[in-house]
């Protein structure tokens, strides 16, 4: 068995019915999250399908980043432009990959409000979480080495985006989240998060930590890193030696 800090890729996935969720964050989605960037993401993951049983969900956090100091009304117009652009523009480039990505139906856009009103109880969910940032020392620690290592201030803002971005990924690969995709249909066995980085500490520690006690049959408690190809299965961190590589 690996040790503690050890990580590896990922072959085929299960035959069984899934859904990828790709996170698309509005700060990276004209660079590092590009179209053309995720194209090549998606044709990559397409290698790792063995039955036509997958469907990806693009997540786009629009809502999430109105924690901020900036005007409310200024956001919302650049996220709705830049939203509708990188849809359109995925739409373009996976109609252009027919061969590779027959089903077009499996692919679904989704907004970070939307989320909300697919959880049973997120506005709930999300005060036990604050509740929980506020007593546990380890939370606040890793959240605020995670905003530094951002290069970012430690805010309110800053904070409240970090523990509701952990929270929606700690629902989402619990199963506390409907997501709706045309072709999986409700049916999905399990639930992978692909990102191009490393995972946050604090979100490590939330799914450590597990405050909810929640249970599942998800093989997929972590996170597929993009860019190096591994899957970073949250249990397997040693957090007091690892830093972010």
């Amino acid at each position: 068995m690996p040790s503690k800090n050890q990580f590896f890729g990922i072959n085929k996935f299960p035959m069984d019915w899934g859904l990828i969720i790709m996170p698309i964050s509005m700060s990276r989605i004209a660079t590092g999250q590009s179209a053309q960037k995720c194209i090549e993401f998606v044709l990559s993951l397409n290698e790792k399908i063995v039955e036509p049983k997958v469907g990806l969900n693009f997540v786009y956090s629009d809502f999430l980043y109105l924690s901020s100091d900036e005007k409310a009304s200024d956001l919302k117009e650049l996220f709705m432009i830049e939203t509708i652009k990188h849809k359109n523009a995925m739409q373009k480039l996976i109609k252009k990959n027919p061969r590779n990505l027959q089903i077009q139906q499996a692919f679904t856009y989704q907004t970070w409000n939307d989320l909300y009103i697919n959880t049973k109880d997120f506005d709930g969910n999300l005060r036990a979480i604050r509740k929980f940032y506020k007593e546990d020392a380890g939370f606040k620690k890793y959240i605020e080495e995670d905003i530094a290592h951002h290069g970012r201030k430690v805010t309110e803002n800053q904070i409240n985006f970090f523990i509701e971005e952990h929270l929606m990924m700690y629902l989402l690969l619990y199963k506390q989240v409907n997501l709706r995709n045309e072709f999986v249909t409700g049916r999905e066995e399990w639930i992978i998060e692909v990102y191009p980085g490393m995972p946050p500490k604090a979100l490590i520690y939330l799914f450590q930590k597990n405050p909810f006690r929640f249970e599942t049959n998800n093989p997929y408690l972590g996170q597929f890193n993009l860019e190096d190809s591994k899957f970073y299965e949250f249990n397997r961190f040693d957090l007091d030696t690892w830093e972010y590589k």
